[in-house]
């Protein structure tokens, strides 16, 4: 798993359409609407090309001229025929052209019907506005240690019956001296809750029932170990179930420090929830 939670994993797809709908509702804005222009303009192209080679003569409203011009309108008639808008000072005038035409107008249909969907897909597409540490520490713990990371819910939605797992992977030796990828739930000292409204540190001890109980900080680097977490909860504004993810290497692991203050209040006394500074951490003074 990347940082950020998105998988590294690479699938060979059935086809080549066979994740079309994936990358269309997922890919950022700027690219959708590049590829959405892209389509229009090309579509134009094509149509515009075809009342090129039967000629503009057949409209009716234009007036002729080099080919550059007789493209020019033919490009701007097939653009209101795309989109229905029709100004009306050019139409068609003859069989081929006028099946031409509704053709590309029923094109035309169906292309905004599907645009209008991916646009209320992407829209309605639920997600979690859930921003997490950047680092995951070894802190005192009770009468031992904890392992820990802090998350914040930066939505005005509310998140309700939110629940967190976290996941250990790390390399293992095994008896005949193979090395294996093991995994291990996490217990946590608190799974789920209710409402979250402010911060949420989430702890797991490291005590004897815990899978890397007396590893040192060089253990944890020659296992490559991770720590996967997924936290999933209902959204109140879309009553849906919204989820995030996020990864811990190793090396994001610090030892021997403890989280920062994150709730100011303001002049009402309302807390405030500052989740730009939800990983700041400080370090310990060595006892």
């Amino acid at each position: 798993m990347n940082q950020d939670g998105s998988f590294n994993v690479e699938r060979q797809a059935e086809s080549l359409w066979a994740n079309g709908y994936y990358h269309l509702v997922t890919m950022p804005w700027k690219y959708f609407f590049l590829l959405i222009f892209s389509f229009f303009l090309l579509l134009n192209l094509l149509f515009s090309l075809l009342y090129v080679l039967i000629g503009v003569e057949h409209f009716n409203g234009v007036t002729l001229g080099d080919p550059s011009h007789n493209f020019m309108q033919a490009y701007f008639f097939s653009s209101q025929t795309l989109t229905t808008v029709g100004y009306g000072h050019i139409s068609s005038n003859g069989l081929v052209i006028s099946i031409v035409a509704s053709f590309e107008s029923f094109l035309g249909l169906l292309a905004f019907a599907l645009m209008t969907g991916l646009l209320y897909g992407r829209f309605s597409r639920p997600s979690a506005k859930i921003v997490f540490s950047d680092n995951l520490l070894i802190s005192p713990y009770k009468q031992g240690q904890g392992m820990m990371f802090r998350m914040g819910n930066s939505s005005k939605s509310e998140l309700i019956e939110t629940e967190v797992q976290a996941l250990l992977a790390f390399n293992q030796r095994e008896e005949d001296g193979t090395m294996s990828r093991k995994f291990y739930p996490l217990t946590l000292e608190i799974n789920k809750i209710s409402f979250f409204a402010l911060s949420w540190t989430v702890v797991h001890a490291l005590n004897e029932q815990s899978p890397i109980y007396n590893f040192s900080e060089q253990d944890l680097l020659n296992a490559n170990a991770e720590i996967m977490v997924l936290v999933k909860g209902t959204d109140e504004t879309s009553q849906q179930l919204v989820h995030a993810r996020r990864s811990y290497a190793a090396g994001d692991m610090v030892w021997n420090a403890r989280f920062s203050p994150v709730i100011e209040h303001s002049e009402d006394g309302a807390p405030k929830l500052l989740t730009r500074k939800i990983g700041r951490f400080e370090l310990l003074k060595e006892q």
